[in-house]
């Protein structure tokens, strides 16, 4: 019995402590709710546009992740999307409808419009943080405009990262096709890089419009193309490209992130039409979060039938990593100036009343401050931007895939960065990794060609030297074979060329397989614009500049003596020179020269004396040992060496 009374009054004591446990909890948890401070923020985007999709899916993964990690926050942030549907004056009216209905606390935008600008003036009139998701450029200063906050790269990086790759390859110029609206517009002022040809091209062009300027473009002779576009446009864009083969070897295409950003949630026929773009885009540095956060995007994206087939970018990355700003600020903002929140005045601006915050500036000054380590990687901000991070350069090709990457400091840098961190300025194309090119090919567009029209090179057909220039003729193949030295430094001057050029070799020849005429005939088969040039051993002449011009002379023959050629092996050789009158002439007048000096000195001189024979012979030993010494000693005259001399020297002269 007393151990059943014991049992019953247990069992009441512990359903009265249950009971007022539940009631103590149900009344702190109804305190909590009721103490929580709602943090009002506007959301303004086009919500049938892919960023805007990405951005308001992104929000809201962000609020959710933030708050349960932080149940015991005393602020909570309400998000009021409204739909601007592409149209900057909607932006503005959406924003005055927000300003009129809410507290607003801040307001983000995810527009890249002209309205981000107005939006920045208005900001700073009713002390609201203007937040937008993409740089609008070096106009939109902070200190003109301390209410406005910009998240992602300007313009101004990205006219930096073109110029970094066009020099790389070593282009020397560039086209440039863009969307002519505002978001795509300032690249045009902020290009380090000189365009050539700039394209502009409307949201709303036709296909056929589209073609139209691809054809243009065809016939120019550059062939480095840079886009900066929305992928809407420039899906149509790249698909009227490849009909046209436009994505074939010998082309360079380059994509801005307007455009890379989104190539992962393009349709595969566009991104087979894309095939060998190099493109360029922030770097998102790899991490667990980031894993996690796409795995919980891709079960986000299976659950909201809204969502079409895309992948989480830069853009979603971002907003994600703004929102845990903003909501960790209004927590600071509540813990350090609770009585602040609540104040609230009213501004007449001519067709409405809106409300005005009084904790705008100090709400503005705790987001500046944010300090994180952020799915984006390290979150900062300096003076309203986010600090500039790296892009990565990636190549599309069966798949994308980075080749390098580039930043403000280093320029570009390979993919093992931390054995380059000492280099600076580096725009090598050997810091990147091989490209595979339009039309499969991993060499380097030029940057500028013919476009299919071949260069008719005459050539002489001769039998002169074949070393210097030799053409020769298959009569089964009928295939033309040209060589020779002049071949040899054509082709090397043609690939040293930076750009392709193509060319046929015509042989100058009749229907005989002869010249067909003479070597100034061949010449002016240029100035008759029959032939585009010719190669060979033709030689630079007065009266043929008129006509044609020459390059410089590229052999140097110098000085040189012209002799007949003489197969005869003899031990008379050294007779050749001179013919045989002139032998028998010159051997006459030595003969005539020892007469005379024997004439004289006979009768007075013992050495030309003696029998018959030995006169004979002094008389031909004087006349030809006269060619090796003078004979004064055995001369009794003076007058007998003058005579001597003078008809030695008219004979030798």
């Amino acid at each position: 019995m007393d151990f059943t009374r014991k049992a019953k009054w247990t069992f009441v004591l512990v359903t009265i402590l249950f009971s007022l446990v539940q009631l103590s909890s149900a009344n702190h948890t109804s305190i909590n709710d009721t103490s929580i401070e709602m943090i009002h923020v506007g959301l303004i985007l086009d919500a049938q546009s892919w960023v805007g999709k990405i951005v308001d899916s992104c929000i809201s993964l962000a609020i959710s992740d933030f708050y349960s990690r932080n149940r015991h926050y005393q602020t909570k942030l309400i998000v009021h999307n409204r739909d601007s549907e592409g149209d900057s004056l909607l932006v503005l009216s959406q924003a005055l409808v927000l300003l009129e209905n809410f507290k607003l606390d801040a307001i983000i935008v995810a527009e890249n419009s002209a309205a981000v600008k107005i939006l920045a003036e208005l900001g700073s009139r009713v002390k609201v943080p203007i937040i937008s998701l993409f740089a609008a450029g070096p106009s939109l200063s902070f200190s003109e405009y301390p209410y406005l906050i910009q998240i992602g790269q300007d313009e101004s990086s990205q006219a930096k990262v073109i110029a970094a790759i066009v020099e790389a390859f070593s282009w020397r110029s560039v086209t440039l096709i863009y969307e002519d609206n505002d978001p795509a517009r300032p690249i045009l002022s902020n290009a380090i890089t000189s365009f050539d040809q700039h394209v502009a091209l409307l949201a709303s062009s036709t296909d056929e419009e589209i073609v139209e300027q691809l054809r243009n473009l065809m016939s120019l002779q550059t062939t480095v193309l840079l886009v900066h576009m929305s992928p809407t446009l420039a899906s149509r864009l790249f698909l009227n490209a490849r009909r046209l083969g436009m994505m074939s070897q010998g082309y360079a295409w380059i994509t801005t992130d307007m455009t890379t950003n989104f190539m992962n949630s393009m349709d595969p026929s566009v991104i087979e039409s894309m095939q060998g773009l190099v493109g360029f885009k922030p770097h998102i540095p790899a991490s667990k979060e980031l894993r996690k956060l796409a795995i919980r995007w891709s079960k986000n994206l299976n659950e909201n039938q809204n969502l079409e087939e895309m992948e989480i970018n830069v853009y979603g990355i971002w907003s994600y990593d703004m929102v845990w700003a903003v909501a960790a600020a209004a927590e600071r903002v509540m813990t350090r100036h609770p009585h602040i929140l609540h104040q609230v005045t009213r501004m007449n601006m001519n067709f409405t009343t809106i409300r005005s915050s009084q904790s705008g500036l100090v709400f503005m000054d705790e987001i500046l401050q944010s300090r994180f380590k952020g799915i984006s990687g390290g979150f900062q901000l300096t003076n309203g931007r986010l600090i500039p991070k790296e892009f990565e350069i990636v190549n599309l090709f069966k798949g994308e895939r980075i080749i390098g990457y580039w930043n403000p400091g280093n320029g570009i840098t390979s993919l093992m960065k931390q054995e380059n961190h000492n280099e600076t300025n580096s725009t090598s194309s050997s810091k990147l990794e091989s490209v595979i090119w339009p039309g499969g090919t991993m060499n380097i567009p030029k940057g500028w060609s013919l476009h299919g029209k071949r260069l008719r090179i005459g050539v002489p057909v001769n039998n002169g030297f074949r070393e210097i220039i030799s053409a020769t003729r298959d009569p089964r193949t009928n295939e033309t074979t040209v060589t020779g030295y002049c071949v040899d430094v054509f082709k090397e001057a043609v690939q040293s060329l930076g750009y392709e050029v193509h060319y046929d070799f015509i042989l100058f020849e009749d229907a005989n397989g002869q010249m067909a005429g003479t070597y100034n005939d061949l010449i002016l088969q240029v100035y008759y614009k029959n032939y585009d040039a010719v190669m060979g051993d033709t030689t630079i002449h007065d009266s043929r500049f008129p006509y044609v011009d020459f390059t410089m002379p590229f052999t140097d023959i110098g000085i040189g003596t012209v002799v007949p050629k003489i197969n005869k092996k003899s031990i008379w050789i050294f007779l050749m020179p001179l013919s045989g009158d002139l032998w028998i002439t010159t051997a006459a007048f030595f003969i005539l020269t020892g007469l005379v000096i024997w004439f004289i000195e006979r009768p007075i001189n013992e050495e030309f004396q003696g029998s018959l024979c030995e006169q004979i012979g002094m008389i031909f030993w004087y006349s030809f040992s006269t060619l090796v010494f003078a004979h004064s000693k055995y001369s009794m005259f003076n007058l007998n060496n003058l005579s001597a001399s003078c008809i030695q020297t008219h004979l030798l002269n």
